[in-house]
């Protein structure tokens, strides 16, 4: 009987040992589970802040060229005389990019014998050769040389410059450029340089012969406005670009730094002439920092057009309303770009840069979903005829179909297009390709480029139209940014 009781109690005791070592003899409730990760989001891609990377993720700047021509050269000149009717397209407004300059042939360069002929050479003590040719045509703002080359050395190098004390841009011969007729290659665009003259400078390397030159210059664009004159000291604003009065400086928002950091301005030669719009850098869902640039199918959109690419960055004012002042940290890129995706039914075009933007832009981010419609708030960030940057603030007020120069109104299944109606602000030609971005939670997402419209200063109630960036992210674009 003892025995039984005793193995009774210990059968007792253990139990509620296992009880509490199970947390059964405690009056605390179970610990709450922990709740399951959210889903990743997947119809949006996150900004990216350079200025917030590492020091070590910074781009350098690149490094400033200089003449190679010995003191005291003559460097002789191409004369082309007055340009007889400088008028520019007035285009189909902000449908259409804004021209800035007329394209001139050079006949007396035309080939590479005759351009060759032109040339002085000169040795340096390391061996190389320098040459150098400049070009006049009266009344320019600036001058883009267009270069066709067809054969030289490895190693060669061509300089751009304008007026005394102007920046000199250095470009390697491009790697495409093979033994031939110099005819036959495509026209590589030199940058925008200040003044009505312009000169080509060819650098050969040691051991290399000007006979292995195959080089023609058959024409030039003649610029009436250039965004580079702007920076130089002394300019008024007439000499940057005279927007509507209505244009808000994108400078008096501070809440908008950031995506002004993504904003540049485009320069680029095509169709007889040369032309500015707007584009946007953005983010892919890496985070690599691969110089991406969304702008508008009507800007560019073939190959030619985007390997004349000249972007601005920091176009924008030192201060609000600080203007004519500019931002000490505005600077441009003229290496070009290629193209990667273009649609004309959501008039959006995606570029990829030949060489790094500045230290401290911003990668974009983008939203892809169906979580926009009629009523959301946007905000635009352009460069109205080709002034410094400004914004504009609206919402949506409908979905359209847009042909070349009409657009109509459209289902949101249908529609390619984004009514928008401005309350504040507006856009004008140079605007175009420009993204608008809208505020879910407290980030901005792109979520459309400017087409064009009847908005302006004089017409504040007409509506512009941009390219849906869901609609152009499902039709291709978005295999850019999701590789």
């Amino acid at each position: 009987m003892t025995s039984l009781r005793c193995t009774a109690l210990a059968l007792s005791c253990a139990l509620a040992l296992g009880l509490a070592a199970c947390g059964g003899g405690s009056d605390s409730p179970p610990p709450t589970p922990n709740p399951p990760s959210p889903p990743p989001v997947t119809d949006r891609i996150e900004p990216l802040d350079t200025a917030t990377l590492p020091s070590k993720a910074a781009v350098a700047a690149p490094a400033a060229a200089a003449s190679r021509l010995p003191p005291g050269a003559v460097v002789p000149r191409v004369e082309l005389g007055p340009l007889a009717a400088p008028k520019l397209s007035a285009g189909d407004g902000k449908n259409a990019p804004l021209q800035i300059g007329v394209n001139r042939a050079v006949a007396a360069t035309a080939d590479a014998a005759a351009l060759a002929a032109r040339l002085q050479w000169h040795r340096l003590p390391d061996g190389s050769q320098v040459a150098a040719l400049a070009f006049d045509s009266p009344g320019a703002q600036a001058l883009r040389l267009g270069v066709r080359i067809g054969q030289a050395p490895a190693g060669a190098k061509l300089r751009f410059y304008g007026a005394p004390g102007s920046p000199v841009v250095e470009q390697a011969v491009p790697a495409q450029a093979q033994p031939g007729a110099a005819g036959a290659a495509p026209v590589l665009w030199g940058p925008d340089t200040p003044g009505a003259v312009g000169t080509l400078e060819l650098q050969l390397p040691p051991g290399a012969s000007p006979a292995q030159l195959q080089l023609a210059v058959p024409q030039l664009s003649h610029l009436s406005q250039t965004v580079e004159q702007a920076l130089a000291a002394g300019k008024t604003e007439s000499d940057i670009g005279i927007s509507g009065s209505c244009n808000l400086d994108v400078m008096c928002t501070p809440a908008l730094d950031a995506e002004s950091r993504s904003v540049a301005q485009l320069l680029f030669t095509r169709d007889g002439g040369t032309y500015l719009c707007t584009g946007t850098l953005l983010n892919d869902t890496r985070g690599s920092r691969t110089p991406r640039l969304l702008t508008a199918a009507h800007c560019i959109d073939d190959d030619a057009s985007a390997a004349s690419l000249v972007t601005y960055w920091f176009f924008r004012a030192a201060a609000c309303n600080g203007s004519p002042k500019i931002d000490p940290a505005s600077t441009r890129r003229t290496d070009g770009a290629k193209l990667l995706f273009t649609d004309s039914g959501v008039d959006s075009t995606l570029l990829q840069l030949n060489s790094a933007p500045p230290a401290n832009v911003v990668y974009a981010g983008s939203y892809f979903g169906d979580g926009v419609g009629v009523g959301a708030s946007v905000v635009a960030i352009h460069h109205p005829e080709g002034d410094l940057q400004k914004d504009s603030v609206g919402a949506v007020t409908g979905y359209a179909s847009c042909g070349e120069n009409t657009c109509t109104s459209a289902s949101a299944d249908a529609g390619t297009l984004w009514q928008i109606g401005w309350t504040r602000g507006t856009t004008e030609p140079g605007s175009s390709g420009a993204a608008i971005w809208t505020q879910l939670g407290s980030t901005r997402y792109v979520v459309g480029a400017l087409h064009g419209g009847s908005a302006s200063c004089q017409n504040p109630g007409g509506a512009d139209f941009f390219g849906r960036f869901n609609r152009a992210y499902y039709r291709g674009l978005g295999n850019w940014l999701t590789q």
